[in-house]
């Protein structure tokens, strides 16, 4: 590649090969920054400040403007053609960043040209690479420079970090690393739940996980109700957002993830205010797409974006999003991917906004079961509640309860997933139903001996009261501030309703309700204090059918407090939910058979995270199921 000189917002005609183009603009943005852009073919890219300066001592004219590739040496190293091989295949072909532009200009970073061989094979490589110039670069001792692309530009080194287009409308705001070197983040697009806003990601070249940091260069998205400093909170609520200032502390399970290593990408949205939120109630932000089978199924639940998000791009790695009564699960099986709610208490979850702290959990969705032990171990810490995977025989209940479903395709694949835990473990599943348990036991009277109506209120009741009365600051303060209420959508509203009328005395019999059925399934279902063995119980997630953008909307309800989604959160357990296959059905939007995703959920009892994850993956390849899922319109 041939660089002249040019001014600043210029074209740069370059020939590494005959398709290829790259091109330098630069972006106007607020408070007079400065955004430079690249783009090369078809990929755009917004250039990041390097840290180390270091091509400044490339050699290169200060006016030039050029791709670069760095190769890290030392010196009394010989460099062959399988080495630059070895380092294409390892480093540059994983990374969606590169592309072969940047073999234009590679610098031999960490010693100077005596002090390296450089074989003649290895020149014959970079001539195959068709690399222009070969350039080496001492630099300075104790600072290291990652491998991968580079650019230099007004004499300056930057990070080109890939730009992406957020098809399924998922981002309230992305980010970017802020050009002050804080390590904050700073606004890249605040596209308010628009479509097709920039994302951008940094060069995976540039990580590699260590002890310290061990989820090095992984991709992340948070949900909108979790802080992040120098961002609002919003709730996806325009009320909550114009109330509330930015955040002055990122929220203690973000924290530990970007102290880890991890690259915030943005903030996704959810349902508002974290209440039920269908796509056609959806009235200050659009839902969510999500992209599997025909494209227009509800994403579902109050985390539906940062499960689509997962769901549809390969770029992204993991979201964190939080679940309260299903939030976190649901949308899992929707979009096909996985998730984990993990145990109550487990984790500091101060700034997380919840509806219900008994019940409210962060939890994170990934394509890739096999993942999720190493994220699992980073994020919870060294939390005491958090048990090792062990050698004790494993219970496998199978309540009756809620298996087999009335949809048979549904109950034929979460039994295969079940029969493929079975045999990987050489146990057989234990039959089991609550409600004759219940009544067998009685743990509340002889009065009480029906457990659905015993319950019925119980996981509705005490969070529905509470969660309104720690609304009223906001209530009352968004008033005197704008002289009108706020607005909350219509299931807010009903809500509220209910929640004005439940006493504090019927508060407190419910949730008294809530944890006598705790205590009963901790000691007489799970047994979760036995030495001798671990129980795990089969869930379904809801019926298994398609369900369209533009259904009908559902009339509202309590959640009955019996139903499979209130155990994970009544107990305090963790529960995984992971999709074991797909169905088909006759889609009208499409006029062609697509496949529905279905998803199989496992609880255990409080701790056993770790050990639901080594369960899934174990059952998972036990039933020849993948363990790793793709995005887009089929997981496979």
């Amino acid at each position: 590649m041939v660089l002249r000189p040019l001014s600043y917002g210029a074209d740069i005609r370059a020939h590494p090969s005959p398709s290829r183009q790259l091109t330098m603009t630069s972006v106007a943005q607020m408070k007079s920054s400065e955004e430079l852009e690249v783009t090369v073919g078809d990929v755009q890219y917004i250039l990041i400040p390097n840290p180390e300066d270091f091509l400044q001592d490339a050699g290169f004219n200060g006016d030039d403007i050029a791709p670069v590739l760095v190769y890290p040496t030392t010196p009394g190293e010989t460099i062959s053609r399988s080495a630059l091989q070895d380092f294409r295949t390892n480093v540059l072909d994983r990374d969606d960043v590169f592309q072969p532009v940047f073999f234009s200009n590679v610098v031999f970073y960490g010693s100077e040209r005596g002090d390296v061989t450089l074989e003649p094979d290895a020149l014959e490589e970079l001539n195959a690479w068709n690399t222009k110039t070969q350039t080496f670069v001492s630099g300075k001792r104790n600072v290291a420079v990652a491998p991968g692309p580079y650019v230099l530009s007004k004499g300056k080194t930057w990070q080109p970090w890939r730009v992406y287009y957020d098809s399924s409308s998922i981002f309230m705001t992305t980010v970017k690393p802020s050009p002050d070197a804080t390590g904050s983040l700073a606004v890249l697009d605040a596209s308010h739940g628009g479509t097709d806003g920039r994302v951008i990601v940094p060069s995976r070249c540039y990580y590699n996980p260590t002890k310290s940091q061990p989820l090095a260069g992984a991709r992340i998205t948070v949900k909108d109700n979790i802080d992040i400093a120098g961002h609002k909170t919003t709730l996806c609520n325009r009320a909550w957002a114009d109330l509330y200032p930015e955040k002055t502390k990122t929220a203690a399970c973000i924290q530990v993830l970007i102290d880890a290593g991890a690259v915030i990408v943005g903030k996704v949205k959810l349902q508002a205010m974290i209440m039920r939120e269908e796509p056609l109630e959806c009235v200050e932000y659009t839902a969510p797409f999500n992209p599997r089978a025909d494209g227009y199924q509800v994403p579902s639940g109050s985390s539906h974006a940062s499960a689509a998000g997962i769901a549809s791009y390969d770029w992204l790695d993991f979201s964190v999003g939080s679940d309260t009564n299903g939030s976190g699960r649901k949308p899992a099986s929707y979009n096909g991917c996985f998730s984990i709610r993990p145990s109550t208490g487990i984790m500091d979850t101060s700034g997380v906004v919840g509806q219900f702290p008994q019940f409210d959990m962060p939890v994170f969705f990934g394509r890739d079961i096999s993942r999720f032990s190493k994220f699992i171990s980073v994020w919870y810490g060294s939390s005491p509640m958090l048990r090792a995977p062990s050698n004790l025989p494993v219970k496998i209940l199978y309540p009756l309860d809620f298996l087999p479903t009335t949809n048979d395709a549904q109950t034929k694949l979460i039994d295969k997933f079940v029969k493929g835990l079975e045999s990987t473990l050489g146990v057989s599943r234990t039959e089991v139903s609550l409600a004759d348990l219940w009544k067998q036991d009685l743990p509340d009277g002889p009065e009480h001996s029906d457990i659905a109506e015993y319950l019925y209120l119980a996981g509705g009741y005490p969070y529905y009261r509470d969660s309104y009365y720690d609304l009223a600051k906001f209530r009352d303060e968004y008033e005197e501030k704008f002289g009108k209420p706020p607005f909350v959508q219509r299931a807010m509203r009903w809500q509220w309703d209910i929640a004005k009328t439940i006493t504090v005395e019927e508060r407190n019999k419910y949730w008294r309700r809530s944890e006598v059925y705790r205590h009963w399934l901790l000691d007489r279902v799970f047994h979760a204090d036995s030495k001798k063995f671990t129980t795990v119980m089969i869930f379904p997630i809801e019926a298994g059918k398609p369900n369209y953008r533009e259904s009908d909307i559902p009339p509202f309800a309590i959640l009955p407090g019996f139903a499979s989604l209130n155990m994970a959160p009544m107990m305090r357990a963790p529960e995984i939910t992971a999709p074991v296959g797909d169905i088909p059905y006759d889609s009208w939007v499409t006029q062609r058979q697509e496949r529905l995703p279905i998803a199989v959920s496992v609880i255990g009892s409080p701790g056993a995270d770790l050990i639901l994850a080594d369960l899934v993956e174990k059952g998972m390849k036990g039933a020849g199921l993948p363990t790793q899922v793709k995005t887009g319109r089929s997981m496979y």
